[in-house]
C-alpha cells in the first residue's frame, strides 16, 4: 500500500531525514573516540593518556582495574590504592564523604589534576596561569618516593607555595609540586598535574620509579578510577559511545516529525462552519443597513404599525378598515392593557409613517413599543401557527 502525500508532507519528510543524516555524521566524524581522550584516562592511547601505565601495572603482575562504581563502594581500605586523575565530574557531598571514610580506614588515595580539590577538604594546588612546561623536579624530603625516584618529569600547571599540613615531597626552593597528607589511618598523594602518569610521561627518568613506589607491593589492590570520568557501571552496556545518544535524539525528532506529517491527514476532516448567508440575523441587519442608507425611519415604523394591525384584526377578527380607537377598545376589552397607551401609540405610528424626517431614535422606541405589545398579546406566537 503506497503512502500518499501531500508536496507540504514530503518537503517535511525530506527535511527532517536531511537533518537526521547530517547530524548523525557529526556525532560520529567530530565526537573524539575514547583512544584519543585528551586526559589520563585508562582507555585513551593519546599522549596525555594513562592506557600505558595501566597496561604495564597489570603486565607486570599488579592487581589492578578499572573502577567504574561510586565511592561508597570501595571495600578493604588498608589494602587498597585509588588513583583519581584527570576527573571530568565534581564530586557530590556523598562521594566526598565515601572518600573520606576511605581514608579514615586505612585507605589510601592518589589525585592528580584540576578538579581534585573537590575530592578532598585539604587545600589543594594553586593552578598556574600559565603553563611553565616540562620540569624536572628534585625531591625534598627523606621518603621512599626519594629513594627510588631522586627527581621526576611532570608538565607544570600548578603548584604549592607552601607546604600547609602536608608534606612536601617534590619541588624547589619557593613551590612544591607533589604532596602528602595523612589522615587518620590513610594518606592523601597529591601531584599538581597528572602528566607524570600520561603515556608521555612515564617514560620520563624517574616516573615509572615513582608509579611503582606508589603503588607499592603486588598484593596491594590498585583501583583507577573512571567512575569520575563519566564510565558508570551500571549503566546500559549499549550506551556508552557519545554517537548513540546524538543517533536516539535524531530518530526521536524524526518519529515526531512523521506524526506530525500523518496527523493531519489520518484524523477526522470537518469541514469549517461557516453562517449561512440566508440566516433570519444577516437578513434583519441587511435590512437595517439598507433602510438606514436610505434614511427611510418612516417606511420601518409603516412595516411595522401594518403587521401589528393585521395581526390584531385577524385575533379579533375586526376588519381592516377599523379605525385605531375601535382597535384599541377591542383589545382593552379582551386583555388587561390601558386602552389610551395603546390608542396614543397607533396614532403616532400611524402619522410617523408620513413623516419622511423622522429620527431613527423616535422609529426604534416606536417599533420597539409595538414589539412589547405584540409580545403582551402573544401575535407573533398566532402567526406561527397560522404558518404551521
Amino acid at each position: 500500500m503506497s503512502l500518499k502525500l501531500s508536496p507540504e508532507d514530503r518537503r517535511l519528510v525530506v527535511i527532517a531525514a536531511a537533518l537526521f543524516l547530517a547530524s548523525t555524521l557529526l556525532a560520529i566524524f567530530l565526537t573524539p573516540s575514547e583512544s584519543d581522550a585528551q586526559f589520563a584516562t585508562t582507555y585513551s592511547t593519546a599522549s596525555q593518556g594513562a592506557k600505558a601505565a595501566f597496561l604495564l601495572l597489570r603486565e607486570s603482575g599488579y592487581h589492578v582495574e578499572r573502577w567504574e562504581r561510586p565511592p561508597a563502594e570501595l571495600r578493604d581500605p588498608e589494602k587498597t590504592l585509588l588513583i583519581v586523575t584527570d576527573p571530568v565530574e565534581v564530586p557530590t557531598q556523598a562521594d566526598k564523604d565515601a572518600l573520606k571514610k576511605f581514608i579514615a580506614n586505612g585507605g589510601e588515595v592518589l589525585l592528580a589534576g584540576a578538579y581534585t580539590p573537590f575530592f578532598v577538604s585539604e587545600t589543594g594546588p594553586a593552578p598556574l596561569l600559565v603553563s611553565l612546561g616540562w620540569e624536572t623536579v628534585p625531591a625534598r624530603a627523606p621518603s621512599a618516593f626519594a629513594l627510588n625516584a631522586p627527581e621526576v618529569n611532570l608538565d607544570t600547571t600548578a603548584s604549592w607555595s607552601r607546604p600547609g599540613q602536608g608534606f612536601g615531597l617534590y619541588g624547589d626552593d619557593s613551590r612544591y609540586m607533589i604532596m602528602q597528607y595523612l589522615y587518620d589511618k590513610g594518606s592523601v598523594l597529591w601531584l599538581c598535574s597528572s602528566s607524570l602518569l600520561s603515556n608521555a610521561g612515564l617514560r620520563e627518568k624517574g616516573n615509572l620509579e615513582f608509579l611503582l613506589t606508589a603503588v607499592g607491593s603486588r598484593s596491594r589492590h590498585v583501583l583507577w578510577d573512571e567512575y569520575f570520568h563519566g564510565h558508570r557501571a551500571a549503566a546500559a552496556a549499549a550506551m556508552p559511545h557519545p554517537q548513540l545518544f546524538w543517533l536516539f535524539g535524531q530518530l526521536g525528532f524524526i518519529a515526531v516529525a512523521i506524526l506530525l506529517t500523518f496527523s493531519r491527514r489520518s484524523g477526522p476532516q470537518r469541514a469549517p462552519l461557516a453562517e449561512s448567508r440566508l440566516s433570519t440575523l444577516e437578513y434583519v441587519q441587511a435590512l437595517g443597513d439598507l433602510y438606514e442608507h436610505a434614511k427611510a425611519a418612516n417606511v420601518a415604523v409603516d412595516i411595522a404599525y401594518e403587521r401589528f394591525r393585521y395581526l390584531v384584526g385577524k385575533r379579533l377578527a375586526l376588519r381592516p378598515s377599523a379605525t385605531n380607537d375601535v382597535m384599541a377598545h377591542a383589545v382593552a376589552e379582551r386583555w388587561q392593557i390601558d386602552r389610551e397607551d395603546l390608542r396614543s401609540l397607533l396614532d403616532r405610528c400611524e402619522s410617523a409613517r408620513f413623516f419622511e424626517d423622522l429620527s431613527n431614535k423616535e422609529a426604534v422606541a416606536l417599533v420597539e413599543r409595538l414589539h412589547h405589545y405584540s409580545a403582551v398579546l402573544q401575535l407573533v406566537n398566532v402567526r406561527a401557527q397560522e404558518k404551521a
